[in-house]
This record gives C-alpha cells, structure tokens and sequence, in this order.
C-alpha cells in the first residue's frame, strides 16, 4: 500500500469512529460485510474509480469496528459471489485487480441471492454481529425472494443498510421498514446520489443511523449475546 493509502484509510477511520462514538456505539465490535451490484448500470462507477474508492471508504470502518480490520465482500447480479476479503495489504487497486479483471459487470439485479449467502455464514447467537452495507444503483427483479430473505435474517445476528445509489426511486427499499412478518426491523435505507459527493462524515452518520437502535433490539432477543 501506498504512504498516501495508507495515510488515508488511518484518517477515514478516525472520522469512522467519531460517527460511531456519536451514535453511542463507539466500543462495539462487528464484522464489516460489503455487497456490491455487478448490474450493466453499475459498470461506468467501476471503471472510474467510484467503487475503488467507495471501499477504501467502507475499510475505514472496518478498521473501526473490527479488529481484523478486514471487509468480507459479496458482488450480485442475477447470482451472488464470494470474494476475497478487502484487507489493508489487499486494498490498492482492488477493484481493477479482483472484480474487473474477474467478473462481468452486465447482470441483472437480484437482492435475494447474497442475503442467502449472510444466512449461510451468520447465525445466532454470537456476541458481535455482520455489519452488511448493501450497496445498489437499481430496483430488484426478486422483490419476494428478497423479502422472505430479509424475514429469515431476521431472527440473526445480521443488520443490513441498503444503499441506493443515483436519483432513481427505490420503491421497494423504502418501503422495508414496512415489511412484515419479521422479529425486528433489520434493515435500513439510504440514498445517495453521488457517491464521490457525499463527505465522509454525512456518509458514515447515514451508514450507522439505524444500527443502535438494532442492537439493542438483537440483545433484547437473544440474537446477540448481552456483553
């Protein structure tokens, strides 16, 4: 990694966790999971850059809430795939060496299949839980699959804040706050129209707005062990 890398994956996880402490959760521990759409649409912030950086940025919270201070990542289309983890050694120029150079960026969009694979991995109880940041530029074509899905991560040790990305309407996502049939709310929403755009500040308080009020509803349930 580069001196400049470097130096600011150390200064992105300091901001990580000055937003963590102001949401009260600055000592909690969790397994930062990230998710991206490999969609056709999503092919141009790739190539530019947009997604290499967006996960330096996502490592710096990683650093903050995990001591591994690795990323586990998932990339969806109409399947999901398992990637290497995202590492401090690993991260320069992660994108280009590991999704381009390996993966096809023309797929369709399901939400379903990586919500499988977080079932598979995360189960209860477990004293920390998977952080996932699930990040989309476009509606999904499985809406049932993906809701039976998000009902079954319900019940473990598993949050998920979605992430749409651009100015189009997310009609489903914004409604997930109104999906029933559910042990508790497990899932937040945020948009962002353009991801180099946003500060850091305004990105992690969005990222972390949603998952106190979760935590000590998985506690209460005997998702999470109480420390």
């Amino acid at each position: 990694m580069s001196v400049d890398l470097r130096k600011r994956i150390i200064a992105l996880s300091e901001r990580a966790a000055c937003a963590a402490k102001k949401q009260g959760i600055g000592d909690q521990r969790a397994q930062v999971v990230l998710v991206l759409d490999i969609s056709a649409s999503m092919r141009e912030l790739y190539k530019s850059g947009v997604i290499q950086r967006a996960i330096e940025r996502i490592l710096g919270l990683a650093v903050t809430f995990d001591d591994d201070g690795q990323i586990d990542l998932l990339l969806f289309g109409t399947k999901a795939h398992q990637l290497p983890a995202v590492t401090l050694d690993e991260i320069e120029g992660y994108v280009e060496r590991v999704i381009l150079a390996q993966y096809k960026i023309r797929e369709a969009t399901h939400y379903a299949p990586p919500l499988r694979l977080l079932l598979d991995k995360y189960r209860a109880p477990q004293a920390d839980p998977a952080f996932v940041i699930f990040i989309t530029d476009g509606s999904n074509a499985d809406r049932s699959a993906t809701s039976e899905a998000i009902r079954e991560l319900s019940s473990q040790p598993v949050f998920v804040q979605f992430v749409g990305i651009g100015q189009d309407y997310f009609p489903y996502l914004l409604k997930l706050d109104e999906l029933p049939g559910r042990l508790l709310d497990n899932a937040g929403f945020m948009q962002i129209n353009h991801l180099d755009a946003i500060r850091d500040d305004e990105l992690y308080d969005g990222l972390l707005n949603e998952f106190p009020r979760w935590l000590e509803k998985a506690r209460e349930n005997n998702i999470l062990r109480k420390p």
